[in-house]
């Protein structure tokens, strides 16, 4: 079967469509930039690491919420009502309905990404590195999200799947040194949201682009994985009630 725009971007339409009349989405683009505006309040110099540091947290919930939780509730939806079955038989590849869902989560986690960024008040650094470092993340999550979504029945079961996954991947670099234990601090070290602020931290101390290379081989790491995990539960779960 032949790649098609125009089943492309019908797909795309209709998502759009979707998520307009979908409060919840504008919730889960609004949450991260409200946490931007505040945690720019807690800068305690004003210093570009200090807001480097604090401002990575808002991204990774952009990151997490927009990007993994809105898709997860778009494919959960679509098996609730039963449509993603009807959306596979369509004339439409595989490619297509994963690149169209993709693609609008794609542009609003872009967005809150972006309106976090502008609320913070960041100092101008070089955005090189971390916006490629943004780019694998959310690859990620976006793959996560179709995992989240195709392993949940309907919508809230998404929330409750989803939830040890935000826990996990944002909650964990920032509450782990807190318990003061060695075995978490070192699972926390190979999480690729670790390795984000890690990342964002080399940058703002103006770090050769060497130091970074580990870290950003872990990230993509991640982001091979996670594909890879997305397309074997897609092949599996795509029919499921």
């Amino acid at each position: 079967m032949t790649f098609s725009m125009k089943r492309l971007q019908a797909i795309i339409n209709k998502e759009w469509k979707d998520s307009i009349r979908n409060p919840q989405i504008l919730l889960m683009m609004g949450m991260p930039i409200l946490f931007a505006f505040l945690f720019s309040r807690m800068g305690a110099n004003g210093t570009t690491g200090d807001d480097m540091m604090i401002l990575s947290f808002p991204i990774l919930l952009a990151l997490s919420m927009t990007g993994a939780f809105v898709l997860a509730m778009m494919v959960a939806e679509e098996k609730e009502k039963h449509t993603l079955r009807v959306l596979m038989l369509s004339p439409a590849s595989t490619t297509e309905i994963l690149m169209g869902k993709s693609f609008l989560t794609f542009v609003l986690t872009l967005i809150a990404v972006i309106a976090s960024v502008a609320v913070s008040e960041v100092p101008e650094v070089s955005w090189g590195i971390p916006s490629l470092l943004i780019l694998i993340s959310l690859i990620m999550f976006i793959a996560l999200g179709l995992i989240i979504g195709l392993m949940s029945r309907n919508v809230q079961e998404s929330s409750i799947i989803g939830l040890p996954v935000l826990i996990i991947f944002v909650m964990g670099p920032m509450f782990a040194p807190m318990l003061d234990s060695e075995f978490m601090m070192s699972f926390v070290n190979y999480l690729p949201t670790q390795k984000f602020i890690d990342v964002m931290g080399s940058v703002s101390r103006g770090e050769a682009v060497g130091v970074m290379t580990k870290d950003l081989l872990i990230c993509a790491g991640w982001m091979v994985i996670s594909i890879a995990a997305a397309a074997a539960v897609y092949s599996r779960k795509r029919f499921d009630k």
